[in-house]
């Protein structure tokens, strides 16, 4: 396979994981409904919910190698280092994603008290190093991309809007954390499948 057909692909995988970000945060947060995290975890639903977030995002860390690999030259440095935090930052997100699919359900039936408890300071760290490398990631190779002229710059700029407000709001535990930022992801995936830059 060439390497284009891969880059169309990864544009493809772009497209189809922002698209099943946005519909599953929608899922996850009607779910929840305003329930206790212990009594939430324990559903079936949420539980097919949250193991499906896993999909995309592996689809978007793929889309994100394409995304950088067709414009690295013009990106240069600020391109490369916005790559690496970024895909980090999702693959952290990953275990984040993980750990609420498989351990919250077993939590919420042996010890349901622990989900609705306080989380201890290194849990924090935890989570918070995940999501500040997720938005500055992502918000840094939006920049690069429109400093590199390659990809949509409307979809650049919506790209760091989305990263930050990504951030705003996962922090605050409100809904649509995924929004503006899937709506950018897709068009840099359309963009990349189709070639139109």
């Amino acid at each position: 396979m060439s390497s284009s057909s891969l880059m169309r692909w990864s544009g493809l995988a772009a497209l189809v994981g922002s698209v099943l970000l946005v519909v599953l945060d929608v899922a996850e947060f009607a779910l929840i409904g305003g329930q206790p995290e212990s009594v939430a975890a324990a559903t079936t639903a949420l539980t097919i919910v949250r193991v499906s977030f896993l999909a995309p995002i592996v689809l978007t860390s793929l889309g994100l190698v394409g995304l950088y690999t067709r414009q690295a030259e013009q990106a240069g440095t600020l391109g490369l280092i916005s790559f690496l935090v970024a895909f980090i930052g999702t693959v952290m997100l990953a275990g984040v994603q993980w750990s609420a699919a498989f351990i919250g359900p077993w939590l919420a039936g042996v010890a349901p008290e622990l989900l609705d408890s306080e989380p201890s300071a290194v849990l924090i760290a935890g989570i918070m190093l995940s999501f500040v490398l997720l938005a500055l990631g992502w918000l840094l190779f939006g920049l690069a991309s429109l400093r590199a002229r390659v990809l949509p710059r409307g979809a650049a700029v919506l790209l760091m809007v989305g990263a930050a407000l990504m951030f705003v709001l996962l922090l605050l535990e409100l809904p649509g954390s995924t929004l503006v930022f899937g709506v950018a992801l897709a068009w840099m995936g359309y963009a990349l499948w189709t070639g139109h830059g």
